[in-house]
């Protein structure tokens, strides 16, 4: 990780603390995504806020992932996993979406619930 030229899309990456905030915004209603994010966990596999696995793919690609050298904050491609089994939903990219509809929380939080749905394991 580091400073890098990327064509990767620089907005599904946040900060842990963005993932923290992002998670009880999920889980605290009025509309609950996916019963809530798991809790938070030192082991990856069953943490509600994780990395997921990186696959370099045939280009070998680094892993994305930027540290802000004016304020020392670094951005990981973190994700979500929910009380339904569903995972995998990116924490940049749902930070982004409530940065783009402002106003409009409750549209955005039903999207992601009908989303973590579609995703979850029975």
């Amino acid at each position: 990780m580091g400073n890098y030229k990327t064509t990767f899309n620089m907005a599904q990456l946040a900060t842990w603390d963005e993932a923290r905030a992002l998670a009880k915004t999920l889980s605290s209603g009025p509309i609950v995504v996916g019963g809530g994010v798991k809790p938070e966990s030192k082991d990856n596999s069953i943490s509600g806020i994780f990395l997921p696995d990186w696959n370099e793919g045939p280009d070998g690609f680094v892993e994305p992932g930027f540290k802000d050298e004016s304020t020392g904050a670094e951005y990981f491609y973190l994700h979500f996993r929910f009380q339904n089994g569903a995972e995998g939903m990116n924490v940049g990219l749902i930070k982004d979406k409530f940065k783009r509809y402002p106003t409009s929380p409750g549209y955005v939080m039903k999207g992601f619930a009908e989303e973590a749905r579609e995703l979850a394991r029975p």
